[in-house]
């Protein structure tokens, strides 16, 4: 039977391969950069952000009308002011001190919030995306179930699953996830605590 680390790690890998698959096919139509989004994997970020040419940290201008067909929101979101660290905190049960927004695909209308402890060791991600958010949501939900079953959530958005890397809502076409948290419920009350402020 294989261990939590290694579904895990198989997931993972199975979704940057649909990622990375899903940026090939998006390129090859003519559809803007990053369109597909990224993954839950972490690794995903850190390649992306790479590509957008502005420093981590620094405010990047959007691209694309507001309001467009493929914009959930049609606004900027910063994940750890809408959610502070101490409520994260205290929902989670973790000991969670450090809020970091990490906003490096703002073009892409990604918005994410990583959530540590005063050492960084442990915690947790919450994203927020607002462009092809239902095409995202079904890409990922489909990588998932090639590795494990997603349990399906009922209630939460229009739709929503858990699997081993954490859990997704859709509400329309806005995403919110969270990753690196073990509980469901505490991951849901997130969702539900994030979802009318955005």
């Amino acid at each position: 039977m294989p261990t939590r680390s290694n579904l895990a790690a198989r997931c993972g890998a199975t979704l940057l391969l649909v990622m990375f698959a899903a940026a090939c096919s998006g390129a090859a139509s003519n559809s803007p950069a990053g369109a597909q989004g990224p993954s839950l994997a972490a690794g995903a970020s850190t390649i992306a952000a790479g590509a957008t040419g502005t420093p981590a940290g620094q405010p990047q201008g959007q691209q694309g009308g507001a309001g467009s067909v493929d914009d959930g929101l049609g606004h900027p979101v910063n994940v750890c002011t809408l959610l502070p660290v101490a409520t994260v905190a205290s929902v989670t049960g973790e000991p969670l001190t450090v809020a970091t927004e990490d906003d490096t695909l703002v073009s892409s209308k990604i918005y994410s919030c990583n959530y540590t402890n005063g050492a960084g060791t442990s915690g947790l991600i919450v994203t927020v995306e607002a462009r092809v958010a239902a095409s995202v949501y079904d890409s990922e939900l489909s990588a998932t179930n090639q590795v494990v079953t997603a349990k399906q959530i009922s209630g939460l958005g229009d739709k929503a699953f858990s699997g081993p890397l954490g859990q997704e809502a859709l509400f329309g076409n806005v995403l919110i996830k969270v990753s690196n948290l073990q509980s469901d419920d505490a991951a849901e009350t997130l969702i539900r605590t994030l979802q009318p402020k955005l």
